[in-house]
């Protein structure tokens, strides 16, 4: 069984980067690749990295990642995990190769693309109605 670690959301200059990373740091730099939206510190970090550090930057996320995802299906209810094994079932039953599944995160419905654009979508008024 894995540890469990505990982060503290400390956060690293791209000027303080040592050239040997120790585990610490690494867990800082893995949590910073792991945000969203991504800062610029990260990106200037990320240009610093050697391949064999980013590698290890890399794992670390993932392994944090996957922490958090089992994390969350531990938390779920019996119910709640049997919905969504139901979910997944009938998107595979149902799936078409050809078929049209969204644009990941682009809005669905005017005042999504309101909220995300600050603007209305064409076609659309100021109370969301169709013109």
């Amino acid at each position: 069984m894995k540890k469990t670690i505990k982060y503290n959301l400390k956060r690293i200059n791209p000027k303080e980067l040592p050239s040997v990373l120790t585990e610490q740091t690494i867990n800082i730099l893995a949590l910073m690749a792991n945000e969203v939206p991504q800062s610029q510190e990260w990106r200037e970090i990320f240009d610093l990295l050697s391949p064999s550090n980013l590698r290890l930057v890399m794992d670390k996320k993932i392994e944090i990642q996957d922490q958090q995802e089992k994390a969350k299906k531990d938390s779920m209810t019996e119910e709640a995990k049997k919905e969504e094994e139901e979910q997944r079932k009938r998107f595979y039953e149902n799936f078409d190769p050809l078929g049209f599944y969204g644009n990941m995160g682009e809005p669905e419905t005017p005042r999504q693309f309101k909220d995300k654009y600050g603007i209305w979508p064409p076609g659309y008024d100021e109370k969301d109605n169709k013109m």
